[in-house]
């Protein structure tokens, strides 16, 4: 699932969630307050790396400076604080917790906090145009994460950052997607950098894909590193990770089939989903999300009822709900025929109950019964119930549960699914309504 915080958290961080590239988090150097000059220092001869490496030329100097750990730490979550309200955090949190992909009393804002506090060591903000650096690290454990923050710095100057810190809410999808850009460029030019550093070049359009090669990774050495992060439920830790670990394969793919020139262009005609992130090919080809409408479904629920939140999963979210509870290879493959999606969250101000609504659509009729049977299996895992007996309509399914009643249809090239239903009637009519939504 990537909510708002998610990418917010993620372009918060600007580069700070490492994946095995090496970046210095504040583990172990508390104590260290003597800002180190070098580092602030090196800051232009880096620029003029970055800039050469990158192919954009450096419109203006680059304001550095340095923030005590508590600096850091005060500035990141004021602009978390900023992005993401406290209404979206707890409608978030609940989609998550109906999802089963975090435990009822987890509380999603804290944990994102500790992250904050775990990882970040340096970042560039777009509002001040100033790039800040960790003051209790030598620079010697800085060039990397300089040289990555800096690439933002002349994303900036060119593309204009600030565009996305204020994206148009209910397509998280996308908003994830284009903050992969962001990273991932970053991301490929310090591995460029880094390898300058130890005398050799680095031409990431002869070498296999750099997404596969993070993936194949074993997590073991920064999970002692970094806890917080390893202990944090995948459906955070994998979303935070996104914009790097797959943004970098993106930027690759461009690479090879085009040039930087062409990159440059893709901040104009941006990345639209996840899918097109995953699978650069359907950028290239333009393979563009099917766009749901959904139906009003208060009228079917009755009173009480209210919608928290209403968004998109994409392919990158339905991996991840389906790999919490199924094989990891069948849920990758389950996800990837994503058409369009998009999902309501509601709650009975009364009880507390929750109910999420999904239309899904898939590019075809055989992608979305795969859909629909990882989703059943899914659903019997989830909520620990059989699968029910055959029906009359084998494209249907409805399990009863604990939380209420489920119900997945499968309708030629869609998948219609219910979870919360108060009984068979509430689920009835609350499935004609669904019906009614459209795509566009």
């Amino acid at each position: 699932m990537q909510k708002r915080f998610t990418a917010g958290v993620a372009l918060a961080l600007a580069s700070a969630l490492f994946i095995s590239a090496g970046v210095a988090a504040w583990q172990g150097a508390a104590g260290i307050t003597k800002p180190d000059g070098a580092a602030l220092s090196a800051t232009g001869e880096i620029l003029k790396d970055v800039s050469r490496i990158r192919r954009l030329e450096i419109k203006r100097p680059v304001k550095s400076g340095f923030k005590t750990h508590d600096e850091i730490e005060q500035s990141v979550v004021r602009d978390l604080d900023e992005n993401t309200t406290p209404q979206e955090f707890e409608a978030t949190q609940k989609t998550l917790i109906k999802l089963g992909l975090i435990a009822a009393d987890f509380q999603l804002r804290d944990y994102v906090v500790k992250l904050l506090r775990e990882q970040v060591a340096g970042f560039y903000e777009p509002k001040t145009q100033e790039f800040y650096l960790a003051a209790w690290l030598p620079v010697s454990e800085q060039k990397t994460v300089i040289a990555h923050e800096l690439v933002h710095a002349l994303q900036d100057q060119h593309f204009n950052l600030r565009r996305f810190e204020k994206w148009p809410k209910g397509d998280s999808d996308a908003e994830l997607a284009a903050h992969a850009l962001v990273e991932g460029d970053a991301t490929i030019i310090m591995f460029q950098y880094a390898a300058e550093q130890q005398q050799f070049l680095l031409d990431v359009t002869k070498i296999p894909s750099l997404t596969d090669r993070l993936l194949e990774q074993t997590d073991s050495e920064d999970d002692a590193k970094y806890p917080v992060l390893a202990g944090a439920p995948s459906v955070l830790r994998e979303s935070l990770q996104f914009p790097y670990v797959y943004g970098v394969g993106f930027v690759q793919a461009v690479l090879k089939k085009h040039s930087w020139e062409v990159l440059n262009l893709s901040y104009t005609n941006l990345p639209h989903s996840t899918e097109q992130i995953m699978h650069p090919e359907r950028f290239f080809m333009r393979d563009e999300p099917v766009k749901i409408e959904m139906s009003d479904l208060l009228p079917a629920m009755g009173k009480g009822w209210k919608r928290l939140d209403a968004d998109v999963n994409g392919e990158f979210g339905y991996r991840v709900v389906l790999a919490e509870f199924i094989n990891k290879n069948t849920a990758g493959l389950a996800a990837e025929g994503w058409g369009g999606d998009r999902y309501g969250i509601y709650e009975d101000s009364r009880t507390g109950a929750l109910l999420l609504a999904q239309y899904t659509a898939w590019d075809t009729a055989k992608d979305a019964r795969e859909f629909f049977d990882a989703y059943s299996e899914r659903t019997e895992k989830r909520y620990k119930v059989s699968r029910p007996p055959a029906a009359t309509d084998p494209q249907a399914r409805v399990y009863e549960t604990a939380e209420g009643f489920v119900s997945i249809e499968l309708r030629d090239k869609d998948v219609l699914i219910i979870e919360g239903a108060r009984d068979n009637d509430h689920l009835t009519a609350i499935s004609k309504r669904l019906r009614q939504s459209r795509k566009n």
